[in-house]
């Protein structure tokens, strides 16, 4: 913790544009150094991960070049690391445009380094097809460097496994893909100081900005260090998804309206990681 408290004490002095108590500098070292190594279907619909014009309130793609937009914040015990990988298309069958999706680290200060100890991986999230996982990063060989990540062709859901994407609610695959070349990991900041002219993240044509606060409340942390396996961050209501799986109805259609709707479930969930980044900070 003396590194976390330095950390924070030279924020005044240290580059802090975003105004979060943790120096700019050292949030890029850390989104460049534990990067994913992500796996991405050669025949993806949408090719790659977006780049967006800088400077506009709304989303406009600038290029499908594989950037990957990161964010880094300070928790009670450490840092949280945010990679988006966000797409101009959703190409499931119910096709949209804009896709937000994401993988995030938590970070602990051990002997002057910083190593990660936990991985999340974001699958369909806020849908009853939540098929968000987490786990030890001893157990995916990522303590000092990003997880393989796959994501599903077309739909663009995070798996920590290949079989876990074959596992999915749905119609998820993540067959015959091929690691991506990441162009470059661009620092979007906080919501309400944001960075390197991301404007558009508060964009409502997308669900970006929910996606920004703690990914490990306590009780999820309490159960991995418990775990000796990827578990589910976010456990569905029993029984509900191999009915969706069994009867061939895909999570795109539940997903979508789940989004139009903000349903009762989606709030709270929501309104439960504000408070915890809030009151954990």
């Amino acid at each position: 913790m003396r590194i976390l408290t330095l950390l924070f004490a030279l924020g005044a002095f240290a580059a802090d544009r975003d105004l979060d108590g943790v120096a700019d500098e050292l949030e890029q070292s850390l989104l460049e150094r534990f990067v994913p190594r992500f796996y991405v279907a050669k025949n993806d619909c949408d090719l790659a991960p977006a780049e967006f014009e800088r400077g506009r309130m709304e989303p406009v793609l600038r290029q499908r070049n594989g950037t990957i937009y990161g964010q880094v914040f300070a928790v009670s015990g450490g840092l949280e690391l945010h990679y988006y990988h966000l797409w101009a298309e959703d190409c499931g069958r119910v096709r949209h445009k804009l896709d937000a999706e994401h993988v995030s680290g938590f970070l602990v200060e051990e002997k002057g380094e910083w190593r990660a100890r936990y991985w999340y991986a974001a699958a369909h999230e806020d849908t009853v097809c939540d098929r968000g996982a987490a786990a030890r990063a001893g157990l995916l060989n990522s303590e000092w460097r990003g997880p393989e990540v796959w994501i599903s062709r077309g739909k663009h859901a995070s798996f920590l496994s290949e079989s876990a994407c074959r596992a999915g609610c749905g119609s998820d695959r993540c067959d015959r893909s091929e690691r991506l070349t990441v162009a470059q990991v661009i620092n979007l900041g906080e919501a309400g100081n944001r960075l390197n002219g991301s404007d558009w993240l508060m964009a409502p044509e997308w669900n970006l900005r929910e996606k920004m606060g703690s990914d490990f409340p306590p009780d999820l942390q309490k159960a991995l260090d418990k775990s000796k396996r990827i578990i589910a961050a976010n456990p569905a209501t029993p029984g509900v998804q191999p009915v969706i799986l069994a009867g061939s109805t895909t999570i795109d259609s539940l997903a979508l309206a789940n989004n139009k709707t903000e349903g009762a479930l989606t709030k709270a969930h929501k309104a439960t990681k504000a408070w915890l980044r809030k009151h954990l900070n």
